[in-house]
Parts: structure tokens; sequence; C-alpha cells
């Protein structure tokens, strides 16, 4: 190969690798799918990100942010509010299809609806998967929604169903919940 021929193919490489990150920087750009549901104005609102360090993994559709403890990655649109110390995005075809979360605490917070009060989770790690629009968070887990609370190991949350689940821990203890009467919220 003479060096014209690695000009070319180095002109190309960058090329394709610079078309490439653009694509993969409008992931901010169209973040959270419309189907998450929460107030519609969210999905019209400007993505905000702070974080010390990113990743983004072309080849493998993922776009990392990196906080640290006292100072986490943060994900604000609208109402939505995603930390923790490292936020995973991951992409298929350009659509957001998971959301992972981790660190001291992973936090996730948005208002469902107009009339409803903000929802707020958080554990060691939080997993949000829009293809079957599921939030699942473990390891010492708070959810809370206006003054009612469910604490456990694990909670898994439906989007779309506003459907909560509080199963049993693996070492036998109960979750908890602490409602308030409905004339308080």
């Amino acid at each position: 190969m003479n060096s014209q021929d690695r000009g070319n193919e180095t002109m190309t490489t960058r090329t394709a690798k610079t078309a490439r990150l653009a694509l993969a920087c409008t992931c901010l750009a169209v973040f959270l799918p419309a189907a998450s549901q929460a107030l519609p104005e969210d999905a019209g609102q400007p993505i905000l990100g702070t974080y010390d360090n990113s990743l983004l993994l072309l080849d493998e559709g993922k776009q990392v942010f990196y906080g640290a403890p006292g100072t986490p990655a943060e994900i604000i649109q609208g109402t939505l509010k995603i930390s923790g110390e490292e936020i995973v995005i991951e992409r298929i075809d350009g659509e957001v299809k998971k959301v992972s979360v981790t660190g001291s605490p992973a936090l996730y917070q948005q208002q469902p609806a107009i009339d409803q009060a903000l929802v707020t989770a958080e554990g060691q790690s939080i997993i949000l998967d829009y293809d079957t629009q599921h939030m699942s968070a473990v390891g010492n887990v708070r959810f809370t929604q206006g003054n009612d609370q469910w604490t456990g190991c694990q909670i898994d949350y439906y989007l779309e169903s506003r459907q909560l689940s509080t199963p049993r821990c693996a070492d036998g203890s109960q979750a908890r919940a602490i409602l308030s009467p409905r004339n308080t919220q």
C-alpha cells in the first residue's frame, strides 16, 4: 500500500469515525423515548448532562457518564432526573433501549402526570428498560410518591401502567410501606 492509499484509508476511517461520533452524540438529543410515561412537556425540554468524564463506545452503541461520590453524573430533562456514579445509555439503531445507573445512591425521579406527585427511586443500581417500560431498583431501595414510601431490597416500577412491586428480600426480610391517608396528598 503506497502513502496515498494510506492517506485515503486514514481519511475514510476518520470520516467514518466522525460520522459515527456525530450520530452517537445525538444520543442526548433523543435521550428518552416519548413512550416513557411522564409529562408530555418533558420530551420537548432541553437535556442537561453534567459529569466528570464520559466514554462513547461507538461499536457497542453505549454512552457512559462518570461521576464520583458527592458529585454524581446527572442527566436532567424536564421533570426527569437520573443521577449516579455511572450512567450507561444503550442504544440500538439510534433509539434508547436501556439506561443503567449505579451509585451511592443511584437516583431516578420524574413526574408521571400533571395531577400526580413526583416519583423518586433510589438504590445501589437502577435499570430503566424502555422496551418493557420497566424500572428496577436494587439494593437498599426507597421509592416515594407524594407522602407514600416503600423500602426494601428491590422495587419494580412499570412506567406505563404505574404499577409497583416490592418483593420480599432474598434474605427473607420483608419490604415496608408507609402510606398516607388519601386526603393529605
